[in-house]
C-alpha cells in the first residue's frame, strides 16, 4: 500500500542508521513512480509505463561534488507533484512534466542503464529523503533485500599521508559482526558527510590497530591532501580508484568523462571499459572497446575487455576472433593468450 510504504521512507529518512529491511520489502512489492519530461499526452489520466530496452527520458539530479547522478523515485504521483513544486521546475516549450508509473519491482533495473548512475533517491517530501546507493540498487534489481550488514573495503591507495597537527575527530561504527563498535575516524576540516553514509567504509590500518572511515568522507580526505599540496600528483588516479573500489561507478564514470575531457582518453576509456563490465551495461563495453581498439591498437586492455563482454553476452565465437585478431597484433601478450585458451579457442 501506499501509506505503508510512505511510513517507512517517513521512519529512514528520520533514523538513517536504523535497518532498512522492512523499507526494501515494501519497495519490491510496491508500484514506484518516476519524473520525465516530454511532449504533452493527449489523455490527461495516461499511466506511462517503460518496456525492456526503451529510452527512459527519466528526471535525475547530478551530485554536485562527485558528479555522479541520483534519480527520484516517488511513492505516489502527490509526491511527483510535490517535487516538481518544491524545487520550482519549469519545462521548456511544448513539453511538460509527466509521471511514469512501474509495476513493483520494474523501475530498479532499468535505472541501472542511466549514464552516471549513482544510485536512487526515494522521496517522500523535502524531509522525507532516503539515498539508495548502486549496490542496493543492484541486489533490488535482482528481486532481493540488500543486506543490513555494512560495506566493507580496503584502503585503495597505499598511503594516506595526513598533514602533522591536523585534528581527527574519533567515534564508533557498526564494521560488522567481528567489529560492532569499531573505531570510526574523520578529519573535520576535510567535509561532512550524512550518517547513513557510515554504511559504506574503508579500513584504515593504523598502528594501534584498524580504524574506520565513511568511503564518502575518505574521498573528502584525499580532496582535502589534494589542496593541501600532499597529493598533487595522483589525486585524480587515487579518486578514480577509489570510486571503483567502493563500487561509486556512477561517480567514477563521471570522472572518467573529465579525464577524457582533459586529454586523457586513453586513460578515461580504460577505467570506462572496466566499469561497464562491472554493472552489466555489456553491449557499451564492446562499443567502446572496438572504437579503442582501432584508435589504439597496441592497448592489449581492449580487445582483453571486449573479449570478456562478448563471453558475457553468450558470444562466445566472436569473443575468439576477438582474441585471435589481437594476437597477431599484439604477439607477445601473455593476457590475450591466457584469455584464448581460457576460452578453449
Amino acid at each position: 500500500m501506499v501509506e505503508t510504504l510512505e511510513f517507512m521512507i517517513r521512519q529512514a529518512a528520520e533514523h538513517p542508521r536504523h535497518t532498512r529491511s522492512p523499507l526494501f520489502k515494501e519497495l519490491l512489492r510496491s508500484e514506484t513512480f518516476l519524473l520525465t519530461l516530454d511532449e504533452p499526452l493527449d489523455e490527461p489520466q495516461v499511466t506511462r509505463v517503460s518496456r525492456a530496452n526503451e529510452t527512459l527520458p527519466v528526471w535525475a539530479d547530478k551530485d554536485p561534488e562527485l558528479g555522479g547522478v541520483w534519480v527520484p523515485v516517488f511513492p505516489s504521483r502527490d509526491s511527483v507533484a510535490g517535487y516538481v513544486s518544491m524545487r520550482r521546475l519549469r519545462a521548456p516549450r511544448g513539453q511538460e512534466f509527466l509521471w511514469m508509473a512501474h509495476q513493483p519491482g520494474a523501475v530498479f533495473p532499468l535505472l541501472r542503464g542511466v549514464p552516471c548512475f549513482a544510485g536512487l533517491r526515494l522521496y517522500l517530501d523535502s524531509a522525507g529523503v532516503v539515498s539508495v546507493p548502486w549496490s542496493d540498487v543492484r541486489s533490488l534489481s535482482d528481486g532481493r533485500v540488500p543486506s543490513e550488514a555494512p560495506e566493507l573495503y580496503d584502503m585503495p591507495v597505499a598511503k594516506l599521508a595526513l598533514p602533522s597537527g591536523v585534528k581527527l575527530a574519533f567515534g564508533t561504527v557498526n564494521a560488522g559482526p567481528e567489529q560492532p563498535r569499531g573505531k570510526l575516524l574523520c578529519l573535520p576540516q576535510a567535509g561532512r558527510f550524512k550518517a547513513d553514509d557510515v554504511r559504506k567504509l574503508v579500513r584504515l590500518p593504523l598502528s594501534d590497530g584498524p580504524a574506520w572511515m565513511a568511503c564518502r568522507h575518505f574521498l573528502q580526505v584525499l580532496r582535502y591532501l589534494r589542496v593541501g599540496g600532499k597529493n598533487n600528483g595522483r589525486y585524480a588516479e587515487d579518486l578514480l580508484s577509489s570510486l571503483i573500489s567502493f563500487q561509486m561507478y556512477g561517480e567514477a564514470e563521471a570522472l572518467c568523462e573529465w579525464i577524457i575531457a582533459k586529454g586523457g582518453e586513453s586513460y578515461g576509456w580504460l577505467a570506462l571499459a572496466a566499469i561497464y563490465g562491472r554493472t552489466g551495461r555489456l553491449s557499451e563495453c564492446v562499443s567502446l572497446c572496438e572504437r579503442a581498439e582501432r584508435r589504439y591498437p597496441d592497448e592489449p586492455a581492449f580487445p582483453l575487455n571486449r573479449a570478456r563482454a562478448l563471453v558475457k553476452l553468450d558470444q562466445a565465437d566472436e569473443a575468439g576472433i576477438v582474441l585471435k585478431e589481437a594476437i597477431q597484433r599484439l604477439p607477445g601478450s601473455p593476457l590475450l593468450q591466457t584469455a584464448l585458451r581460457e576460452l578453449g579457442r
